[in-house]
């Protein structure tokens, strides 16, 4: 049984191991291609000599900041990606917490409804979202262009069905017995989620935000539609804009890559371990 266990394990450590190094590689060779010069990204492109920042150099960084605008495509994706995540959790947590535990007519069925939105996909309804947010565009001139386009990026994705789903199955496996504590202290719904249930459900709390900070992160069709402007572009029409406008230099395309990847991997190094937390606990029940 001892050496059944340890091939098993042997067997699982090497195929993380490969999977770790089959993501790895080609961020990797991204890495060394945005600090190489243009003439030699090319060359080698088939052997592991490609992998080698021979010699380094930042031009790439220099052309990627100043072709790319890359400090007002941040800015744009940091708002956009924070409204949708704090304006997530103001809607999400406390409809995900009445799922959970308050009884009202027709709860299950609602639910369900809900849970089957998850499976659509942004292509089919984006034309119809965009008629709704065009809509509201005589509030340009009150907000002018460029807020106006940055509420109309974030707003339509603040509440979210996978969200709820995932939190009510958090709030599910919290032990009632916390919540009849605060109830016998004479502590009301809307008390006992907000010092008893938000408390003890970080983790979830955590993974969402997480969740919505990759996927928006890396949004381009909905930017793409709604975005008009130079000034109002998110990081993923930045980069794409490379592609479009000459000269075309893969060094910069590259460069602003790894600009674009380092927000998200950091975030994500960040909240691991609550997501790992999270994974673990939701989906019990007591």
């Amino acid at each position: 049984m001892t050496g059944s266990w340890r091939v098993t394990r042997t067997t699982t450590t090497l195929v993380t191991v490969m999977a770790g190094v089959a993501f790895a590689v080609p961020v990797w060779w991204m890495l060394a291609a945005s600090v190489k010069p243009e003439s030699a990204i090319h060359e080698d492109v088939d052997s592991v000599v490609s992998f080698v920042p021979v010699p380094p150099t930042l031009e790439n960084y220099e052309a990627a900041l100043r072709r790319g605008e890359v400090t007002t495509t941040l800015v744009n994706t940091f708002v956009v990606v924070l409204l949708i995540a704090l304006g997530g959790l103001c809607i999400n947590a406390p409809a995900a917490y009445a799922f959970a535990r308050l009884r009202f007519p027709g709860r299950e069925a609602l639910f369900l409804l809900l849970v089957v939105t998850i499976i659509i996909p942004l292509e089919v309804i984006v034309i119809p979202l965009f008629m709704t947010v065009r809509t509201t565009r005589g509030l340009v001139e009150v907000l002018g262009e460029r807020p106006w386009t940055l509420a109309a990026l974030s707003i339509p994705f603040v509440a979210k069905a996978f969200n709820i789903f995932l939190l009510r199955q958090h709030f599910l496996a919290l032990p009632r017995s916390l919540e009849e504590a605060a109830f016998i202290d004479g502590a009301g719904w809307w008390r006992t989620f907000w010092h008893v249930a938000l408390p003890n459900a970080k983790p979830a709390l955590v993974t969402v935000v997480l969740l919505d900070f990759v996927v928006h992160w890396n949004d381009f069709l909905w930017p793409l539609v709604v975005c008009q402007r130079a000034d109002t572009r998110t990081v993923q029409l930045g980069l794409a804009n490379f592609f479009t406008q000459p000269p075309i230099s893969w060094g910069a395309i590259m460069a602003f890559a790894v600009l674009a990847t380092v927000p998200m991997v950091v975030f994500l190094a960040l909240g691991q371990r609550w997501i790992v937390q999270s994974l673990i606990t939701t989906g019990l029940k007591e």
